[in-house]
């Protein structure tokens, strides 16, 4: 089977199985592939502008979480922003400012005419958070809903809270997921089993970036 030569990265397994699912979903032709970490991305990114000159990969996005400003500074849509832009600055990249508004991602042209790299910092393309702030988002209305706001009052209620107050979502997430028909399952699951509302407008917005990046428009 001859490998796509649309190539999108992302940071870690569950990123790679929830955009697996969602690809075969919207009968998308990408391969995704996981880089386990921010700086294993960066790194990657040499390499990937040598496929990008011999015609090896000929579209090419990068989704990564924003995370947090807190609690060591580490993270945050400006850093995680700066981090894979100054790359792809040095490799002749025209870097434009993010967009004025969320769910809008960013797709960069080459001066020399290379093919255009998109990216997508998640949730939204602005704000700090991950993928799972997107899922918590888009969670389908009615028994869902009423769920998930059970499992973050739950967690509220906690006595004692072992997870750091930027993970309450991530907590309340698989928490949430704990309580389905066959619990303790991973993220893709919530494509999988129509957890999540796939026509929402902020899923809309990711599969109308993606089909701009990778050149498969409707």
């Amino acid at each position: 089977m001859n490998q796509s030569k649309s190539k999108l990265i992302v940071e870690g397994q569950a990123d790679s199985l929830f955009f697996q699912a969602l690809i075969e979903r919207e009968q998308l032709s990408i391969d995704v592939e996981p880089r386990y970490g921010i700086t294993k991305i960066h790194a990657l990114l040499s390499k990937l502008f040598k496929d990008l000159q011999d015609g090896t990969v000929e579209h090419l996005g990068i989704v990564a979480d924003a995370d947090y400003t807190v609690p060591k500074t580490e993270g945050g849509f400006n850093k995680r922003w700066q981090q894979l832009t100054q790359p792809l600055k040095e490799m002749g990249y025209d870097i434009t400012a993010p967009p004025s508004q969320s769910y809008v991602g960013n797709i960069f042209t080459h001066e020399d005419g290379l093919p255009p790299i998109g990216l997508w910092l998640m949730p939204d393309h602005k704000n700090e958070g991950m993928l799972e702030d997107l899922i918590k988002k888009t969670v389908c209305e009615g028994e869902q809903q009423s769920l998930l706001q059970t499992a973050s009052l739950c967690l509220k209620q906690l006595p004692i809270k072992l997870f750091k107050p930027h993970h309450h979502t991530k907590a309340t997430l698989y928490t949430w997921l704990a309580w389905q028909k066959r619990p303790g399952q991973a993220l893709v699951s919530t494509l999988n089993a129509d957890l999540i509302d796939r026509h929402s407008p902020e899923i809309q917005s990711l599969i109308k970036w993606l089909r701009e990046v990778f050149d498969q428009l409707i």
